[in-house]
């Protein structure tokens, strides 16, 4: 096993009063939605039905008024505006929405994105000077802004006007922008805080398409780019984020942009129902590598792209890309994990900080995040250039990196993100003091034991359980995302059924029979285990169920997560 299986109470199930007498719910499907707070007649009908006509007035943002009659005016006169996006898919994505749309009312608009090893991380005085150069005169933020205090004053003096559309969280004071468009600010009174950067673009749209009396299917068109920015920066998929995605979901996998088409191509999933689960671990990180290794504008042509030739010519690149960052990673890892060994007690290491010089700084999120699912506790790593280290940190949801790093910045030159990832400068010679200093904070809520990670289930539940009533209910919870996962399950004394393959380098694929129900499983990186399944009659299985297309045919097909020995 390589986690804790954490089973609910059957009984406790069955206790539970029904949600609804409108629908008849398979009462295992029942239990998952109370679960998720998913408990009355409305938020039933709300979660089920989501609906373009229940997203919340854009105008309820802070500053939206502002922001919207400054860029009205913008329109009118003919004045320069530059969008300035961060370079990952929530920032390229946002760029792309109001690049495009902006484009299309008329507006002289122009976009940036920042070089992540010349400029940084967020806005830059470089990259303000090169709007300077062209004569901008109103800045668009999308993804970042929100801690670049300095950079923004140095844009005002310039005669530049500044709108940051963020979702990070303040560090500090707020920016002196023309207007701030950020949900978590503590004076915003929107009523829901978790958007992606790309959905704040996406409601500042909405507000100028009601403003200029535009028909709201104009800013609809961009929601296929919400989806794949909002999938991709791995935030709540409940309440609006639930609406914006289901709606982007249908429109990629029914009338899909240029761009869109073609990375579907290069990722052969073609014949494919695009989700979550595919935007994240296919689409993405293509989208990202460009980030990573060279420049995000790539991904913004991609996205933007009005002709198909054009858009398959930056596909293949951005795939090409991928494949470089995939061997730089692979490096960054070994040498990570070698830095473990050698100097980190892994017996008294709250958190796993670890510094080399001239790692990528493109890969050392991606990387952070490895470390933190193998090792299972919060996970800093440094590059070191010239004397200073820029940080990427991946955490779990016990512990707010982001909480940690405000507690120690005067240890930092600066840092920003979220509870879960966030990024810091820091001068070489305080990273072992901050090393000791984050451990100490983290002693109170990151537990130290051998015990095994755990992995909460949602219900336990026979093969035979699965009728088409019963999937057809399961569809109905998607799409799935943070708080609100694919249900995971577990079925005991499973047979194997016939022969066990090994697919690709690493995954294993075999048929599961129990009471004379067959079913495929796939188990990925699981082929170092081969012997010990080949050995057993019977294996108990915590997985997620998934739809398979093999050779045009639709089947099911249980993703395995973990797996034991039935009987031992």
């Amino acid at each position: 096993m390589l986690f804790e299986w954490i089973i609910p109470d059957q009984q406790d199930l069955t206790l539970r009063k029904p949600i609804s007498s409108s629908y008849k719910i398979p009462s295992i499907i029942e239990s998952i939605l109370i679960s998720r707070n998913i408990n009355s007649e409305d938020k039933l009908e709300r979660y089920l039905k989501p609906k373009l006509s229940d997203l919340y007035d854009p105008f309820l943002m802070k500053d939206m008024e502002k922001a919207v009659n400054r860029i009205i005016n913008a329109l009118q006169v003919g004045e320069n505006i530059l969008i300035y996006g961060d370079y990952d898919v929530d920032g390229v994505t946002g760029v792309s929405i109001l690049y495009d749309s902006l484009h299309r009312i008329g507006g002289k608009v122009s976009f940036y994105i920042p070089d992540r090893n010349t400029d940084g991380y967020g806005v830059s005085k470089s990259g303000i000077n090169k709007a300077k150069q062209t004569n901008v005169s109103l800045l668009i933020t999308v993804d970042c802004g929100i801690t670049a205090n300095e950079e923004i004053s140095y844009a005002s003096s310039l005669g530049i006007d500044t709108i940051i559309c963020d979702h990070h969280e303040v560090v500090g004071s707020e920016p002196e922008a023309y207007a701030v468009l950020d949900p978590k600010l503590n004076n915003c009174g929107y009523p829901f805080k978790e958007l992606a950067g790309c959905g704040v673009a996406f409601k500042l749209l909405q507000a100028l398409c009601t403003r200029l009396d535009i028909k709201e299917e104009f800013a609809f068109k961009y929601l296929d780019l919400v989806a794949l920015g909002t999938a991709a920066d791995i935030v709540t998929l409940l309440d609006e984020n639930r609406i914006l995605v289901n709606h982007g979901l249908k429109k990629i996998n029914t009338r899909p942009r240029y761009g869109m088409s073609a990375l579907i191509r290069i990722c052969g999933l073609s014949k494919q129902q695009i989700t979550v689960s595919l935007i994240v671990f296919m689409l993405a990180p293509r989208l990202n590598a460009v980030g990573r290794i060279s420049n995000a504008k790539k991904a913004v042509h991609l996205l933007t792209s009005n002709s198909p030739q054009q858009a398959k010519n930056i596909a293949q690149i951005l795939d090409s890309e991928n494949n470089k960052r995939k061997n730089i990673d692979e490096l960054t890892l070994k040498e990570a994990e070698q830095i473990i060994t050698d100097q980190i007690d892994l017996e008294n290491a709250h958190v796993l900080v670890l510094a080399k010089e001239n790692w990528h700084l493109g890969v050392i999120g991606i990387v952070a995040s490895r470390i933190l699912e193998k090792y299972n506790r919060p996970t800093v790593l440094i590059s070191i250039n010239d004397g200073f280290g820029k940080a990427s940190a991946r955490s779990a949801a016990d512990f707010n990196i982001f909480s940690a790093f405000k507690e120690l910045e005067n240890l930092l030159i600066s840092y920003g993100g979220h509870k879960c990832a966030a990024g810091l400068t820091i001068k070489k010679e305080n990273i072992s003091v901050f090393a000791e200093k984050i451990n100490d904070i983290a002693k109170n809520s990151v537990k130290l034991s051998t015990q095994l990670p755990k992995l909460f289930v949602d219900a336990e539940i026979s093969l035979n359980d699965y009728n088409a009533e019963f999937l057809k209910w399961l569809k109905f919870l998607s799409p799935f995302g943070p708080d609100n996962m694919r249900p995971v399950f577990v079925s005991k004394n499973l047979d194997i059924s016939g022969p066990i393959h090994r697919i690709g380098s690493h995954h294993l694929k075999f048929k599961v029979k129990q009471n004379g129900v067959v079913i495929d499983t796939i188990a990925y990186n699981m082929d170092k285990y081969l012997s010990e399944i080949e050995k057993t009659n019977k294996i108990n299985c915590a997985y997620v169920i998934e739809e398979s297309n093999w050779n045009g045919q639709t089947t099911i097909q249980l993703r395995i997560k973990d797996f034991e020995v039935a009987n031992g």
